[in-house]
């Protein structure tokens, strides 16, 4: 069945001729959907739920998996591992109570190569003086439909940060709404659509995104960032960055970023950049003695370095830098 997913709102819906606006997509969904536990270095109640669940991407599912994280006082770590055709729908809420911090790891993980469907959708509140890390970890294999939905509502004073490691799966869908740090690897004929919307909505607040991918082999990415610096954000700042690097001459890269501003006393920025390596610095690190391939990681992994050093598990760090160096070594 065919979906039309991640559809731009209204206000900016653009041409159709930058082939942003949306994207349709060919599904198989199963019907029904087994659940096992995650792994986690903590108890967590969790508790499965009939009820539906829609998100901004544009799939409804009828059954999901709830879990609530009230008093975050140390760092948690919750691993999924998907093995035998796994499908998992899972509804994350999670709750920053007041001069609350800590940090969240949620790592999605294929142990063999059958289709997994995945569906990530998290709510997060961060209460007043709140600070809170999450980090979402996809390594699906190259069989699998990863689909992830984040919608935060910040309190005065707070402050969240996510960092979104999507380098899994051959259909991947995002919607994220607020701050992030992203990074994307296309390979094979992978397809990435990555929606955010950041909005101001509050006096002296800040939003902020950065992402950096990769693009290899006939891999296809759309990019749609919008900041919205709404009336009543006054003293606020909007910034948003993409940066894609494309390793081959068959892969596809679109990039829109989008300004939206109410408000009179305000700073917005966007920027997109998209481009093969450049030339130069790839003959000089390979006339110190490395192949092409291996001159191509150094560069790409220097990109990726500032995101994942935000991650606070070294061991979870470690993991992700050797899995990705085997990726753009293939």
């Amino acid at each position: 069945m065919k979906y039309t997913l991640n559809k731009l709102d209204d206000n900016v819906h653009t041409t159709n001729n930058f082939k942003v606006n949306d994207i349709v997509v060919d599904l198989d969904l199963p019907d029904t959907y087994n659940f096992h536990d995650f792994k986690c270095n903590i108890n967590l109640k969790s508790s499965i739920i009939d009820k539906d669940i829609t998100s901004r991407i544009g799939l409804t599912f009828n059954k999901y998996l709830n879990i609530d994280i009230d008093v975050l006082n140390e760092d948690i770590l919750l691993e999924y591992e998907f093995i035998n055709n796994d499908s998992l729908i899972c509804n994350f809420n999670i709750n920053y109570k007041e001069n609350s911090t800590g940090n969240i790891i949620i790592k999605f993980k294929s142990l063999d190569n059958t289709k997994h469907i995945c569906f990530y959708k998290e709510n997060l509140i961060n209460k007043e003086n709140s600070t809170g890390n999450i980090t979402i970890i996809n390594m699906l294999n190259d069989n699998s439909y990863m689909f992830t939905s984040i919608e935060n509502n910040l309190l005065d004073n707070s402050n969240s940060c996510h960092n979104i490691i999507d380098i899994g799966g051959s259909v991947r869908i995002k919607y994220s709404h607020n701050t992030f740090n992203n990074i994307y690897i296309g390979f094979g004929d992978s397809i990435i659509d990555n929606y955010y919307y950041l909005e101001n909505n509050g006096v002296s607040s800040n939003n902020n995104l950065v992402v950096e991918g990769v693009l290899n082999d006939t891999s296809k990415k759309a990019f749609k960032g919008v900041i919205d610096l709404v009336s009543g954000a006054s003293n606020s700042k909007g910034i948003e960055g993409e940066n894609c690097i494309l390793l081959s001459d068959t892969c596809r890269s679109r990039s829109l970023p989008v300004l939206l501003c109410g408000e009179e006393d305000v700073e917005g920025a966007h920027g997109v950049s998209t481009g093969k390596i450049d030339q130069d610095k790839l003959f000089y690190i390979m006339s110190r003695g490395y192949n092409k391939k291996e001159a191509e990681k150094l560069i790409v992994m220097s990109r990726f370095n500032n995101i994942l050093n935000n991650i606070s598990n070294e061991a979870i760090r470690e993991e992700l830098y050797n899995y990705i160096e085997n990726i753009l070594t293939k």
